[in-house]
């Protein structure tokens, strides 16, 4: 995409820019992030685990489905299919917040 600024390949290019954004940040950066996270906060003590893979595959699914919803609405999809893959997005952050709150916390009081 950025050589296409320097040098006009094809206008189309610029089509793909919401979801080039959109899979940028949120399925790169963001994922990236929570991945990391998800490995290298706290094992439980007791357990040696991680927590619930339950819910961690749940998360994961909630973001990538929010991120496809998203990524996709503006072509044909409407601004509702938007509002519910950004309510996917948050969900899978609460999801993620609930899966390592006792680790964090349980780790400090430690």
């Amino acid at each position: 995409m950025l050589i296409n600024k320097a040098f006009l390949i094809s206008p189309i290019i610029w089509f793909i820019l919401p979801i080039h954004i959109e899979f940028l940040i949120f399925g790169w950066i963001i994922q990236f992030t929570l991945g990391v996270a998800y490995w290298i906060l706290p094992r439980f003590l007791e357990s040696k685990g991680r927590g619930n893979t339950y819910v961690a595959w749940l998360m994961v699914f909630f973001l990538n489905t929010g991120i496809l919803s998203v990524a996709f609405s503006g072509y044909g999809l409407g601004s509702s299919f938007a509002l519910a893959g950004r309510i996917l997005e948050i969900l899978a952050v609460c999801l993620f917040i609930s899966l390592h709150w006792k680790r964090v916390v349980t780790y400090n009081k430690g």
